[in-house]
């Protein structure tokens, strides 16, 4: 069974710098499809189709039913294939996707990641199974309020724009995974 990495036009779009780094150590261990709404190519049945935007599962479950789609999180948690920066010291808060509630594997590998990573963090009570905040797409008011004033950390794009929006300080995991993450510049690039 191979791997192949569809990358996320969302993610690109909400941290572009993060997404650069984490697309070019994607293209150099396993081959990178083209957005999932567009590509037209055939791959072999029973790969593994890598995403990291639940949007992108969606539309990868319906467009590639050859394929098995499995989160980014949740295979860089098993198979470690990049070195983790040090965020010791740092403390934030889980903001869990709505549309991640029957996912009980990428909760694990978030949790997971934050923990090899040094990183403090705390649950508020409407996370895992029963998430209810998906950015603009399941809205609740006042999220970031919830978070007790601590960088929220999400792995979901629409979950990060609109905690910002909402006045939080919000950060993607994958930034820290990939060491772009900066708090007031305590922590630098580390890629």
């Amino acid at each position: 069974m191979g791997d192949i990495y569809f990358p996320s036009c969302n993610f690109n779009k909400a941290t572009p710098e993060t997404a650069k780094l984490l697309l070019e150590r994607m293209k150099a261990i396993m081959p990178v499809a083209g957005c999932c709404r567009v590509d037209k190519l055939e791959y072999p049945k029973g790969d593994r189709a890598l995403y990291l935007c639940q949007a992108c599962r969606e539309v990868i479950e319906v467009r590639f039913p050859e394929l098995v789609p499995e989160n980014l999180l949740v295979w860089l948690d098993r198979e470690e294939k990049f070195p983790l920066p040090d965020y010791s010291g740092l403390a934030v808060s889980i903001q869990d996707c709505w549309r991640d509630r029957e996912h009980p594997e990428i909760h694990e590998a978030v949790r997971s990641l934050l923990a090899k990573m040094g990183v403090a963090f705390e649950e508020i009570p409407e996370n895992r199974g029963q998430a209810d905040y998906c950015g603009d797409l399941h809205f609740q008011p006042d999220q970031a309020a919830k978070h007790g004033g601590l960088p929220v950390l999400c792995y979901c794009n629409r979950c990060k724009l609109c905690i910002g929006q909402d006045g939080g300080n919000a950060l993607h995991l994958m930034e820290l995974v990939m060491g772009t993450y900066s708090r007031e510049g305590e922590y630098g690039s580390r890629g």
